[in-house]
């Protein structure tokens, strides 16, 4: 009987245990906390208001193979989901909110610096990730003096507590600063048509410019309904589920693992592995070396707030740029959910970085930033608040630290013949849909024949 043991229980590890029961007779999958999901999960109050934890708005891939998985039940279910045609994000900068796109607007800069801004972007002769060296030298030669110093720089310090020489040059995508708004409408729709310039800048409204890929949300609940469902379709399809287990022993023999011992005792024997959490783990469990790196996680806490006014900002949710702010996403369900004047007002404030300062006076301040920005009416006033803390925090992504874990998967790689790295294992991808169209052709590239 052939049998796969996936590590990880996340959103990567729940569609690679899908997607192997396929072409293995038995897939186990194991998930160190109580349930799957990692940070794809949803939190309720005691007044039965619900908060995420992580992704909120789902949206499909375009790939019909990876869809008909991951939105197998969304799709027999369509009755208990919003539709979205249109993701509507809003952004803030410089003291200035823009509600029609989710990039920086490159007219929020003082006068002088949006011209010079736009002259250098224009004429930056251009450099690839693979051939820049760190995150400054990359945004020179893309953007410009003006942006790298006005924007990457200040941007990246809130979010990395990090100089851009410090970090590495794929950093600024999780962040959404690949692209900028140039001004008007009318300068991005003439800008854009030339392929140089197309991805480097955003059109004024997020009503140009629309991909048809579906997106969804839960009409009840939380977004944690779809990692509800993933559950179920795997357990339907003879995958065992351990939650609560962790990974503690990996017998190797014959360049491969033979046998995953767990927590609690069990000795899992498998011909193949799909590894979905840290590379890390996996070498020291195999007594693989590792470089003496230095990892440092910025503090990120989540704030959910109830409110006793509808939010002046109508859309999904916002990206705060704004530099002298503690917020840097904040997501308005209210608006997600079409009833944005019948309440409850609820929202999250996701807060990445340190600044000591005690739970209550951060939420004050949050509160305030907001109003100042124009997201919430300046008579607001809170009726509830709770926090969550992430354990780890935000990963400060140095070049050190990212070609560090690439090296961890190439060593793994070239000394585990029968191991998939995938999610938080993957050494090129971290965004979720990526991450799943990675899994997807790795998988049944190396099993789809069999």
């Amino acid at each position: 009987m052939a049998g796969c043991v996936v590590v990880g229980g996340g959103i990567a590890g729940l569609f690679s245990a899908i997607l192997a029961s396929k072409y293995f007779d038995k897939v186990t999958l194991i998930e160190s906390a109580e349930k799957c999901g990692g940070l794809l999960c949803s939190w309720q109050d005691e007044d039965g208001n619900y908060f995420d934890l992580g992704t909120h708005i789902l949206s499909e891939t375009g790939d019909p193979n990876v869809d008909d998985i991951l939105f197998r039940d969304v799709h027999k279910n369509k009755q208990d989901w919003h539709h979205f045609e249109i993701m509507k994000v809003s952004s803030s900068f410089n003291g200035q909110h823009y509600n029609t796109g989710q990039f920086v607007p490159l007219n929020f800069l003082a006068e002088q610096d949006y011209e010079k801004a736009l002259v250098q972007l224009l004429s930056a002769k251009g450099l690839s990730i693979d051939e820049a060296d760190n995150l400054e030298e990359f945004a020179l030669n893309n953007y410009g003096e003006v942006i790298t110093d006005k924007i990457f720089r200040p941007i990246m310090h809130k979010l990395q507590s990090a100089e851009l020489k410090d970090l590495h040059p794929s950093v600024h995508y999780i962040f959404g600063l690949s692209r900028f708004i140039p001004g008007s409408a009318e300068l991005a729709r003439e800008l854009k048509q030339s392929p140089k310039y197309d991805k480097k800048l955003a059109f004024a409204s997020y009503y140009e410019g629309v991909s048809d890929i579906p997106k969804y949300y839960p009409k009840r609940g939380g977004v944690e309904l779809w990692v509800d469902y993933l559950v179920e379709q795997a357990i339907e399809l003879g995958v065992e589920i351990c939650t609560s287990e962790s990974v503690t022993g990996l017998r190797y023999e014959n360049n491969s693992i033979a046998e995953v011992t767990t927590q609690s005792g069990k000795k899992l024997q498998c011909d193949h592995v799909i590894w979905t959490i840290p590379p890390v783990f996996a070498l020291k469990l195999l007594d693989l070396p590792l470089a003496n790196v230095p990892v440092r996680f910025c503090p990120t806490s989540l704030h959910h707030f109830v409110l006793d006014r509808p939010f002046l900002d109508k859309n999904f949710y916002t990206n705060v740029y704004d530099t002298e702010s503690a917020a840097f996403r904040v997501t308005f369900y209210p608006n997600i959910n079409h009833e944005p004047t019948e309440g409850p007002n609820t929202c999250t404030v996701e807060v990445i970085g340190e600044f000591n300062l005690e739970e209550q006076a951060l939420n004050d301040r949050i509160i305030s930033e907001l109003k100042s920005l124009g997201y919430i009416e300046p008579l607001a006033q809170v009726l509830s608040v709770s926090t969550t803390k992430l354990a780890m925090g935000f990963p400060q992504l140095s070049t050190a630290f990212v070609n560090e874990k690439i090296r961890q998967v190439e060593a793994l790689e070239s000394k585990v013949e029968n191991i998939t790295l995938l999610g938080k294992a993957s050494k090129s991808e971290f965004f979720v849909y990526s991450i799943l169209q990675e899994a997807f052709g790795q998988l049944t590239g190396k099993f789809g024949g069999h």
